[in-house]
């Protein structure tokens, strides 16, 4: 037992500085299994039972040695002094090559499999922040190529929309207009004027930052002048470029009621889920006939963050306006950080489930290898009154025989000629030297022709 505890308290200081010292920690775990080997010179329960650990240990050595030099070192030196040992003290070749076997297996594969594994990580980190240093570049370049877009717009075509409007400002005051003419300039001045403030709000687009505050629903309705009757259902805060949707649908949507329903009652609501609606019924005089592009680019603009967008006239004459959004905006690639955070996930997902795997396959072997031989020795004891009371001539049924056989044909044993052999426990411990002591009785025609006791010590 003291030597038993000894073992797990060494492999549990290995564990403890596998991170820290990984060559020291592997040294450890290979001299304490070679020594557990050694002292029987046979895979018995204590050298199968440290095999997961030490095989887990050399892979974790592997992986957490930033130099292989000092672990591959302590792997040459454990199967150096395993074999001098088991050459010059104990066994011989045989044990030997047993030595080199188990240090191979159990050291040099999983060691160099850790390796490998941090190899593999280091690459995946190099590749992750490539991508993202690729990902902070276009982000860079399109920021800057919206700004310079912005300023062109602004240079140049806001200029010359601000001098299209003064001109046609001053034409309109041309007292030799007709009262048609001057309809007509005041009209032509009104889009100009409407021209240069959707460029303006394209030019804020183009500025604005994810983050920055937009005009909740309530300022987008105040600003109108127009008699809207507001039902806003939101509580929570709403994404950036979400809000800026609603802001657009909701002025776009009250400009046509301007335009084509001037008096026209409006009700404006928005649910909780983000479904925002814009009614207005009938219109007291004659509609303006519009386009229709304005329309257009609300459903392109929409479906841009993942919603839905309709429009349609109301059964009562009048005009509703829809749209569903999306509580954040479909993104048009993932973004590397996301990416590399359900990858990650993904891996550690996968370790836990190989971890867990080998849990059970390792406490599945710990448990059911000695947990068998006990049953099997248990079951096919004869004990040596039995063995005993058995005598030649013997009917098998007459017999007080176990249920069950140890084994059905021992390797070494050679059976009477014609006669057919049971073999039996002689004690109910699987672990000491006496354990592949057998009993033997042989039956020809059902009787008991020959009995021995078969001593089978290992060594």
């Amino acid at each position: 037992m003291w030597e038993v505890l000894l073992y797990l308290v060494l492999f549990a200081v290995a564990f403890a500085f596998v991170r820290t010292r990984p060559a020291v920690a592997l040294g450890t775990g290979l001299g304490t299994w070679i020594v557990c080997y050694l002292v029987t010179v046979e895979f018995d329960v204590r050298v199968v039972a440290l095999a997961p650990a030490l095989a887990l240990l050399s892979f974790l050595a592997g992986r957490h040695a930033a130099d292989p030099r000092p672990t591959a070192i302590a792997l040459t030196l454990a199967e150096f002094a395993g074999v001098v040992v088991a050459l010059t003290e104990r066994g011989g070749s045989d044990t030997a090559l047993a030595v080199t076997s188990g240090v191979g297996v159990l050291g040099v594969v999983p060691w160099a499999f850790g390796r490998f594994r941090r190899r593999f990580a280091e690459l995946r980190e190099v590749g992750w922040e490539h991508a993202a240093l690729l990902e902070r570049s276009v982000d860079n370049a399109r920021n800057a190529e919206r700004a310079r877009l912005a300023g062109e717009m602004h240079d140049l075509v806001g200029h010359e929309l601000a001098r299209a409007a003064l001109l046609v400002g001053a034409l309109e005051l041309e007292p030799t207009l007709t009262a048609q003419q001057r309809e007509a300039a005041k009209t032509a001045r009104a889009s100009v004027t409407a021209a240069a403030e959707r460029l303006a709000d394209v030019m804020q687009v183009l500025r604005a930052d994810e983050d920055e505050p937009v005009a909740t629903i309530e300022e987008v309705v105040a600003r109108s002048g127009l008699d809207v009757e507001l039902a806003n259902h939101r509580r929570t805060a709403i994404d950036g470029i979400i809000a800026r949707t609603v802001h657009r649908v909701t002025a776009e949507a009250l400009t046509n009621v301007i335009k084509h329903a001037p008096g026209a009652k409006v009700t404006v609501t928005l649910t909780a889920n983000l479904e925002l609606r814009i009614t207005n019924g009938p219109a007291p005089r004659t509609q303006a006939v519009g386009s229709g592009k304005g329309l257009v680019g609300l459903a392109e603009r929409v479906a841009l963050v993942g919603g839905w967008f309709e429009a349609a006239p109301s059964d009562d004459g009048g005009f509703e306006v829809r749209a569903k959004l999306p509580e954040r905006p479909r993104a048009r690639t993932t973004p590397t950080h996301v990416r590399r955070e359900r990858t990650e996930e993904e891996i550690r997902k996968s370790a836990r489930r190989t971890v867990l795997i080998t849990s059970v396959v390792c406490a599945g072997i710990a448990i059911g290898v000695p947990g068998y031989m006990v049953f099997d020795a248990v079951t096919s004891v004869l004990t040596p009154q039995q063995f005993e009371r058995a005598e030649i001539g013997q009917d098998e049924d007459a017999l007080d025989l176990p249920w069950r056989t140890r084994v059905d044909n021992p390797l070494g044993v050679t059976a009477p000629p014609g006669t057919e052999c049971r073999y039996y426990s002689t004690h109910p411990n699987p672990f000491d030297g006496d354990r592949h002591d057998l009993h033997q009785l042989c039956f020809r025609d059902d009787r008991l022709v020959s009995k021995q006791w078969l001593a089978r010590r290992s060594g």
